[in-house]
């Protein structure tokens, strides 16, 4: 879930549904089951609240919609409230939370300049210059 903070990682980190720690890039694998089971069971091993019904269908067609176009096996980072191949090349783009422009993904530069990704997208600066008038909520 992305917070109305996303400086603090929550808008540029893959949050891991079996260990609960966040990462910066994941590999896309093929599971069983559908995507309603899936955020069932991770809002469980989270230890949430139980999500209503209706929450439950629009995160799964959003969960869907976000990683249709990623390949199995790919190499994915979320950014903004949105899923890329780490060498996508996405330009401009409207997020959750800001308006973004990018010909490399900070986290595709980061492969060759680690401190890049931190100095970018972990500067509140950064998302508050891009901010939408009203961020999208995403709860």
């Amino acid at each position: 879930m992305q917070l109305d903070c996303p400086w603090c990682g929550c808008g540029w980190l893959i949050g891991c549904t079996q260990c609960r720690r966040a990462f910066t890039y994941a590999r896309v694998v093929e599971v069983d089951g559908d995507y309603e089971s899936f955020i069932r069971n991770d809002r469980r091993r989270g230890k949430y609240a139980d999500l209503d019904p209706s929450e439950l269908d629009d995160y799964a067609s959003w969960l869907e919609s976000a990683l249709a176009d990623i390949e199995v096996g790919a190499t994915t980072v979320y950014l903004d409230g949105m899923y890329f191949d780490v060498e996508a090349t996405p330009g401009t783009f409207v997020g959750l939370y800001a308006t973004h422009h990018f010909q490399q993904l900070p986290h595709f530069v980061a492969f060759q300049e680690p401190a890049y990704l931190r100095a970018t997208l972990g500067e509140r600066s950064y998302w508050l210059e891009r901010a939408l008038p009203q961020p999208i909520d995403s709860d």
